[in-house]
C-alpha cells in the first residue's frame, strides 16, 4: 500500500584510525544480526556510541487482509518495518537498536504501523559475540561522561546534514549540536543544570474517505506532520538554551477528519554538546515600521525568554578553552535555518550574519500565517510554578536526593469539538487541553513542593469522529533540596501527609472549574451525597499510594498466604499496595519478583448522566482498577507494583442514550519490596545480639 520511513537525528565520530578500522570490519558488520533491545536504561559501558532517533511509519489496508486469523500478513508488514529500522542504523554507522518501540493507530479500515528506537554501537563486554572487538576497545579508552555522544558515522559520508564541532569534554572526537534519542540519559554522562518535559503538540484536519484513497491522504499528510513535531521540538529545545532530548517518544493517531501528532521528550543539556545559539526572527514582509517593531518585540521576548530559563533550569555551561596545547580547534559551523515545510520556496535568502560570539543563531522565518502562529505558541509556552520540575524520563537529570515520597495518579480527559474548525483552532484546543491537565496536576500537588513529576506518559487519542482524548500517568516524586537524603526523607513524610488533607479538600473545591469542559474524572457533588463512603473510598485509593504512613514490611517467604490475609484485618497495620509507574521504589529495595501483571477491564453504563457525567464514571472506574490491581498483587503476597502503565484507554459515549462504555488495560510487575532503613534494623540488630551474647558470656 502507501509507505514512508524516516531515519536519524545525530550521534558520534572519530579519528583517521577508527575510519580504518571500521573499512577493516565493514563486511562483518553487514553480516550481523541487529538485535533490538526495547530496554531504555542500561549499565554504565553499555553505550559506546549514540547514533540518534531512527523511525519508520507505513500505512496499511485492514480490509487488504483475507483471513484477519492469520498473522502471518501481519508479521510480514512488521517484518518490513524492521527491516526499514535496521538500514537506518546501519546508515548511522551502527549495529544495534535500543529503545526500541512498537505502535498502531487504526481508523476503520486505515491501520497506521510505526516503530522507534536509537542507533546505538553497544561495548562487546556485554555482547556474547562481538565481530566489532577491535574497534570496540580502541573506542572505549574514551571518557564514559561524553563517549556515547561521539558520532559513530563517517565525518565525510555524514548520511544527513549536520554541524559537527569537537567534544567539548575530550576535545578529541567529534559530536553533533543536537542530539534525540528514545533512551534514559546514561547515568555516567556529564550533564549541565536540570532537564524540563518539552512536548510539541500538533493537529491536522483531512477529509472524510474511504479505502485507498485515504490511505494516501494519510500517507502524504504524515512526513509534514514529522516535520513540524520536530519543528517544534527544535523551537523549544532552543528556548529553554538545551542540546539533547531523552525519552522522546512520538504518537500519532488518526481519525475520520483528523491527525493529531504528539510528541513528548526530557530536555537536557550536554556539556559535550555545544551550547546552544540563540532564535533569530526574519521576515520577508516588505519594509514597515510597525511590521519591524512587532519584529523587534517578538526577538525580545524570545531573548529573556532564553536568559530566564537559563536561569531556571541553572544551565551554566563552563567556558571551553580554545588554545588547549594538543587539542585541535573546532571548524566555524555553518549558519543553520529552520524554514516550515509547507512554506519552503526555491527563491534563495541573502546570508545573514546572526552570529552572537561564538554560538550561531537559530533562524525562524515569517513568511505566512502558520509561522505567526508557532512563534506565538513558543511565546505562550505554559511555564512551570515554581518549585516543580518534569520529566517523561524515570529520573529527572541533576536532582540527586530523592526522599521515599511519591504518589501516582492517573488522569482522562475528554473534549467534544466543534464542527467547521480550521488547523490552527483544532492546534490551540489540543495544546491547551494538554497544558490545563499539567496545570491541574501541579494545583493539586503544590502541597509537595519541591516535587518532581516523573515519567510523565501522555496518550493520546481520537475514540469518535468529534472527541480527543488525553490520558497521562505519572509519579509525582519528593526531593531534598537542601538538607542530607535522611533528613529529606523525613521532611518529605511531613509534606506528603499535609498534602493528602489539603487534596481532600481540593478535589471538591476545584471541580466546577475541570467540569465545565465536560472532561475530568472527579464524581460532582450529586454522587457524593448519593455515595459519600465512595468518595472517601476512592480518593483514598487513588491518593494514598505514596502515604508515609503505610508501613509495608513483607513477611518471610516461610509464612504462608493465610497468614498475610489474616494480618489484613488486623486493623491499624493495614499496608497499601504501592503503585509506581517507574521500576524503582525511592529509598527501598526490591527482594522479589512476583510476576508480570497484565489485566483488561471493561464497564458500561446506561445511567451516565446519574453517575456524575462523563467525569464520574471514569474517575470511579479508574478507583476500581487501583482497587482490583491492588488487590491481585496482595492476593500474590507483594506490597507493590512497580513499572506500572496504562496501556489501553478506550472511551466511547452516546450521550442521547445516557450510555457509556470503557476499557482499559493495565500492566505492571508484582514485587516484595523493603525499606532501606529497615534493612539497616535488620543489620544492626544481629550485630547487637552477638555483642550481648559475648559480653553475658565473659560475665559467667
Amino acid at each position: 500500500m502507501c509507505r514512508m520511513g524516516s531515519g536519524g537525528s545525530a550521534g558520534k565520530e572519530a579519528g583517521p584510525l577508527k575510519v580504518f578500522l571500521r573499512q577493516q570490519t565493514q563486511s562483518a558488520l553487514e553480516q550481523r544480526e541487529y538485535p533490538f533491545f526495547t530496554l531504555t536504561a542500561f549499565p554504565p559501558g553499555f553505550l559506546l556510541h549514540v547514533g540518534g532517533v531512527v523511525s519508520a511509519r507505513s500505512v496499511k489496508l485492514l480490509d487488504r487482509i483475507h483471513n484477519p486469523d492469520e498473522p502471518e500478513t501481519r508479521d510480514a508488514w512488521w517484518e518490513e518495518i524492521r527491516q526499514e529500522i535496521k538500514s537506518h542504523a546501519k546508515a548511522l554507522g551502527c549495529h544495534a537498536v535500543v529503545g526500541y518501540s512498537e505502535s498502531t493507530s487504526i481508523c476503520e479500515e486505515v491501520c497506521i504501523l510505526s516503530a522507534s528506537g536509537t542507533a546505538a554501537i553497544l561495548s562487546s563486554r556485554f555482547m556474547q559475540d562481538g565481530p566489532l572487538d577491535v574497534e570496540h576497545r580502541f573506542e572505549e579508552v574514551v571518557s564514559p561522561g561524553c563517549g556515547f555522544c561521539h558520532i559513530p558515522y563517517d565525518e565525510l559520508n555524514i548520511p544527513f546534514p549536520a554541524q559537527l564541532t569537537y567534544c567539548y569534554c575530550c576535545r578529541r572526537y567529534k559530536v553533533p549540536d543536537v542530539l534525540f534519542t528514545t533512551i534514559d540519559l546514561p547515568t555516567e554522562a556529564n550533564v549541565t543544570g536540570k532537564g524540563c518535559l518539552i512536548q510539541a503538540r500538533l493537529c491536522r484536519t483531512k477529509k472524510k474517505a474511504q479505502g485507498e484513497g485515504n490511505a494516501t491522504a494519510i500517507s502524504n499528510l504524515l512526513p509534514f506532520l514529522e516535520y513540524e513535531l520536530h519543528t517544534q521540538l527544535m523551537n523549544k529545545l532552543k528556548l529553554r538554551g538545551m542540546n539533547a532530548l531523552f525519552g522522546l517518544r512520538i504518537q500519532i493517531s488518526v481519525g475520520e477528519t483528523m491527525l493529531l501528532g504528539l510528541a513528548s521528550a526530557t530536555g537536557v543539556y550536554l556539556t559535550a554538546l555545544p551550547s546552544p545559539g540563540g532564535i533569530q526572527i526574519t521576515g520577508k514582509t516588505p519594509s514597515d515600521i510597525t511590521y519591524e517593531q512587532h519584529i523587534s518585540n517578538m526577538q525580545k521576548k524570545i531573548n529573556d525568554t532564553i536568559t530566564k530559563n537559563k536561569e531556571l533550569y541553572e544551565i551554566n555551561p563552563p567556558e571551553v578553552v580554545e588554545e588547549i596545547i594538543g587539542s585541535p580547534i573546532p571548524e566555524p559551523r555553518q549558519r543553520s535555518r529552520l524554514f516550515r515545510s509547507h512554506s519552503e520556496s526555491s527563491d534563495e535568502v541573502s546570508e545573514l550574519d546572526l552570529s552572537h560570539g561564538k554560538k550561531d543563531a537559530f533562524v525562524l522565518e515569517i513568511d505566512d500565517t502558520d509561522a505567526v502562529e508557532d512563534i506565538h505558541a513558543l511565546l505562550t509556552d505554559f511555564s512551570i510554578p515554581a518549585g516543580f520540575y518534569s520529566c517523561n524520563t524515570e529520573i529527572m537529570p541533576g536532582i540527586q536526593n530523592w526522599t521515599s515520597a511519591i504518589q501516582m495518579f492517573t488522569s482522562v480527559r475528554v473534549f467534544r469539538l466543534n464542527t467547521n474548525l480550521t488547523n490552527q483552532g483544532l492546534n490551540k484546543i489540543f495544546s491547551d487541553l494538554c497544558e490545563n491537565l499539567l496545570k491541574s496536576l501541579y494545583f493539586k500537588l503544590r502541597s509537595m513542593v519541591p516535587c518532581c513529576l516523573c515519567h510523565l506518559n501522555f496518550t493520546v487519542a481520537i475514540p469518535e469522529d468529534e472527541l480527543i482524548q488525553v490520558a497521562v500517568t505519572a509519579v509525582a516524586m519528593s526531593f531534598d533540596k537542601e538538607q542530607t537524603l535522611e533528613n529529606g526523607k523525613q521532611s518529605g513524610e511531613k509534606t506528603l501527609i499535609k498534602g493528602k488533607h489539603v487534596l481532600y479538600v481540593q478535589y471538591v473545591h476545584v471541580r466546577h472549574t475541570f467540569l465545565k469542559s465536560h472532561v475530568w474524572y472527579i464524581p460532582p457533588p450529586s454522587i457524593f451525597s448519593l455515595y459519600p463512603s465512595l468518595f472517601s473510598l476512592s480518593l483514598s485509593l487513588l491518593l494514598s499510594t505514596a502515604s508515609s504512613m503505610e508501613k509495608a514490611s513483607p513477611l518471610p517467604e516461610g509464612r504462608s498466604r493465610s497468614l498475610r490475609s489474616n494480618r489484613s484485618y488486623s486493623g491499624s497495620s493495614v499496608a497499601v499496595v504501592k503503585m509506581t509507574p517507574l521500576s524503582f521504589i525511592p529509598g527501598a529495595k526490591i527482594i522479589k519478583y512476583l510476576g508480570i501483571i497484565n489485566m483488561f477491564f471493561i464497564r458500561e453504563t446506561t445511567s451516565l448522566r446519574e453517575e456524575g457525567g462523563v467525569s464520574g464514571f471514569l474517575h470511579t472506574f479508574i478507583a476500581e482498577v487501583f482497587a482490583m490491581v491492588r488487590a491481585h498483587v496482595a492476593a500474590l503476597g507483594g506490597n507493590a507494583v512497580v513499572s506500572y502503565s496504562m496501556k489501553e484507554c478506550v472511551f466511547m459515549e452516546n450521550p442521547n442514550k445516557n450510555q457509556a462504555q470503557c476499557l482499559i488495560n493495565v500492566s505492571g510487575d508484582a514485587v516484595i519490596f523493603v525499606r532501606e532503613s529497615e534493612l539497616e534494623l535488620t543489620s544492626v540488630q544481629p550485630q547487637s545480639a552477638t555483642t550481648q551474647t559475648s559480653n553475658g558470656g565473659e560475665g559467667t
